[in-house]
């Protein structure tokens, strides 16, 4: 939810000098309440408020102090002034009868919700407030309202925001989409993270397919984030003939004119045996508590 500003007071019925109206524009200040005129017996109250833009109502939260009944009604800086408000929030009671006239309980806070507004009125956008105040139980006293927060219904998170520091491939979206755990957003922002622990993929092999398995056999469920790095750091160290198409699919050198020639699998068979013991102790120990 969007708290929305009120940019300025439109009209009011009353007010005390010590305590204006224009209290409630900004709700986190201490300038005090907003309390009708001492002079003022009629116990009703009422403030026209401006918001800075017309948005939807999701939100209001108000403090009392001495209002034994609010009603709330909306509408817009551009209809004609004979054109009645529609009705947010009917008439609500703050204070009961018996706190009223024995002066208690002046101060509480209510927090009104889109289910406390009237349908017709919830669902479209406003930019006008208008607010009564009544207190028909007790006139010896001065009442009002203590603060007002409008919040909107409008959510900023709901609408997409491309960071262009960090794009997203849309081939490394759908073909590593496992590799990332639900809570790496934050990581994956930062351009310095995403270069160091997260490199562009390169492309699979048969070591990375064990080292995942092994991974997986020492950690079941979802690969956590140090897995995630021991997969990345042995794609980076990829042997040469994978990570270097030019150098596997090239012309033969003039030294080794057979090098284009399918060597032996006996030495390789070796080195990944031998490399595959070696991660996964690695992995072991990154993994420990």
């Amino acid at each position: 939810m969007a708290p929305v500003k009120i940019s300025h007071v439109v009209s009011f019925s009353s007010q005390d000098p010590k305590y204006p109206v224009e209290n409630l524009l900004n709700p986190d200040s201490q300038r005090g309440p907003w309390l009708s005129c001492p002079q003022d017996k009629s116990g009703q109250l009422k403030v026209e408020l401006q918001l800075e833009k017309a948005v939807p109502i999701g939100y209001i939260d108000v403090g009392n102090c001495g209002s034994a009944f609010l009603q709330i009604e909306v509408g817009r800086s551009s209809w004609p002034l004979d054109r009645p408000f529609s009705t947010l929030l009917p008439a609500t009671m703050l204070m009961s009868l018996s706190d009223s006239k024995q002066g208690k309980n002046r101060s509480g806070v209510r927090m009104f919700k889109d289910d406390d507004f009237l349908a017709p009125a919830s669902g479209d956008s406003w930019d006008r407030l208008r607010l009564t105040c009544s207190q028909p139980f007790s006139r010896q006293q001065s009442f009002g309202l203590a603060f007002l927060r409008v919040c909107s219904s409008l959510d900023l998170s709901d609408d997409p925001v491309v960071c262009p520091s960090a794009p997203v491939n849309t081939a490394q979206t759908q073909g590593s989409s496992d590799a990332q755990e639900p809570g790496s957003s934050p990581w994956m922002a930062n351009p310095s993270i995403r270069r160091t622990f997260f490199p562009d993929p390169q492309k699979s092999t048969k070591e990375t397919s064990e080292l995942r398995n092994i991974l997986k056999q020492l950690q079941p469920g979802a690969l956590g984030r140090s897995a995630h790095m021991v997969l990345t750091a042995a794609r980076r160290n990829a042997p040469a003939n994978m990570a270097n198409p030019k150098g596997s699919a090239g012309e033969p050198s003039p030294s080794h004119p057979d090098s284009s020639e399918p060597r032996p699998d006996a030495p390789t068979t070796r080195r990944d045996l031998s490399r595959t013991k070696r991660r996964r102790v690695q992995a072991c120990r990154l993994l420990q508590p």
